[in-house]
């Protein structure tokens, strides 16, 4: 399997062959809780199915970004895909996945995430701007009104409807 990460565009592109899965999280210190979402959309760039899942327990923003990808590196998994960019806005998660460094929970995550990588053909994880993952940020932040895991499949959920325009 290939794993590379690199990361320009300032929005979102179709991904010429690939099935492509953004990922975002939410922090909700107030309310103690975090979110994750995940949005898997074809080579065409159209909607697949989406997921998002509230975690009520507080984690850094850097954890939780890593608990997201890890989320969506096994569903992806259990759907079969093989050949998945997955791109996500936290630059810190796109570069440990090619040389993970260091023994605190956030890398203990992205050596899991690692592991994930060998059920596919070819993964990349990419750093995106927040400009280009905005559906993934909009499902993550939905889930501050939500409970449990959520998913979408064909149909996407309303909140994200905006944000899927190419």
């Amino acid at each position: 399997h290939k794993v590379a990460t690199n990361g320009s565009s300032r929005k979102w592109h179709r991904p010429q062959g690939w099935i492509k899965i953004n990922t975002d999280a939410a922090v909700f210190m107030e309310w103690g809780s975090t979110g994750i979402g995940s949005v898997i959309r074809d080579a065409h760039g159209a909607f697949l199915r989406a997921r998002n899942h509230k975690l009520h327990a507080l984690y850094s923003p850097r954890e939780v970004e890593a608990i997201g990808l890890k989320e969506a590196l096994s569903w992806v998994k259990e759907l079969g895909y093989k050949r998945c960019v997955f791109e996500t806005d936290a630059k810190e998660l796109a570069e440990a996945c090619k040389n993970v460094q260091g023994d605190t929970y956030f890398h203990s995550i992205v050596v899991d995430c690692r592991d994930l990588f060998k059920h596919y053909d070819e993964v990349l994880v990419e750093y995106v701007p927040r400009s280009a993952n905005v559906v993934a940020h909009v499902l993550a932040r939905a889930t501050h009104f939500m409970s449990g895991v959520h998913e979408w499949v064909d149909n996407p959920p309303d909140c994200i409807l905006d944000a899927l325009i190419i």
